[in-house]
């Protein structure tokens, strides 16, 4: 499901600024944060502190694309990897992703992650799959974010739009499988953000906003930032047809089209009018690594 306020630390969420291996305050931070949100609280966290049998969690293993594989057989070998390092229950996010930073930084970040092996969020899991799609050049690839309500919280989350041969698709990790996955299948991407807005009804989330970003280049050397705002779709003001017509514009767009292409684009068509698309977010031990992904697999039951 939607991570509630987790882009992040000013909304709440602990996130590992020290690096690794983990700080003994971060560990610290960890633990006591796990036993407000597990129902058994300090019994839960001792029991895995104190064991001393925890078996060594296998690490994952980025897949190995090959020329023989198809685009869509590609993608789904890269969800299958960035699924088995697992949604993080932990309660602290290990990697710090600050939206701000070149894109060739995130990408360490994305190299920390494969070294790591340890549970991730939704925002992680982008710039995971941004790097392990940076070799396929004929892919495009833009931020998609979603903003929810559910019984007056707010919740937001991002996935990786796709895009290749006419077809739309999402990659990208969530608590709930029907938020995160789509296979390259949709023929617009009005049809993708509808299943999006349905799976998300079907979790009892109400789609406030979604907010879509600028293609990511695919230089991973590049020093210039992500563009994770480029267009907003607030669903409350817009007709289905409005809603359609804001879509396929960013479609348009999207074909063969760089992100300097399309922000110049837009640039311009603001100076000549008015546009309604803001309409109604030294590497750990194998034992810290097996503790972590038991408290992971203890607080997400």
């Amino acid at each position: 499901m939607g991570e509630q306020q987790e882009e992040s630390d000013d909304d709440g969420v602990l996130i590992n600024k020290e690096g690794f291996p983990l700080a003994p305050e971060v560990w610290h931070k960890m633990w006591k944060r796990a036993e407000t949100l597990h129902p058994s609280g300090k019994k839960m966290t001792h029991a895995i502190r104190g064991s001393q049998d925890i078996p060594n969690v296998p690490l994952s293993s980025p897949p190995t694309l090959k020329n023989t594989q198809s685009i869509p057989e590609k993608l789904l070998l890269i969800q299958k990897y960035i699924s088995e390092l697992q949604y993080d229950y932990t309660g602290l996010q290990f990697f710090e992703i600050r939206k701000g930073r070149p894109l060739c930084r995130l990408m360490d970040v994305a190299k920390s992650i494969i070294r790591e092996s340890l549970p991730i969020k939704c925002l992680e899991a982008v710039v995971l799959a941004i790097y392990l799609t940076s070799d396929l050049p004929s892919v495009q690839r833009f931020p998609l974010a979603f903003k929810t309500t559910f019984e007056n919280n707010t919740f937001k989350h991002i996935v990786l739009g796709v895009f290749y041969n006419g077809k739309f698709g999402a990659l990208g990790l969530s608590r709930r499988d029907t938020l995160m996955y789509k296979s390259l299948k949709y023929d617009t991407l009005y049809d993708l953000l509808t299943e999006f807005t349905r799976c998300y009804e079907d979790c009892y989330h109400r789609v406030d906003r979604i907010k879509l970003g600028l293609p990511v280049s695919h230089d991973n050397q590049s020093m210039e930032a992500v563009m994770w705002k480029y267009t907003y779709i607030r669903l409350s003001k817009l007709s289905t047809k409005e809603f359609k017509h804001t879509c396929d514009s960013y479609s348009k767009q999207l074909r063969g089209k760089t992100a300097h292409q399309m922000k110049y684009a837009k640039q311009s068509m603001d100076a000549s009018k008015t546009i309604i698309t803001d309409v109604s977010d030294n590497s750990s031990s194998g034992s810290a690594r097996s503790k972590c992904q038991k408290l992971n697999k203890g607080n997400s039951r």
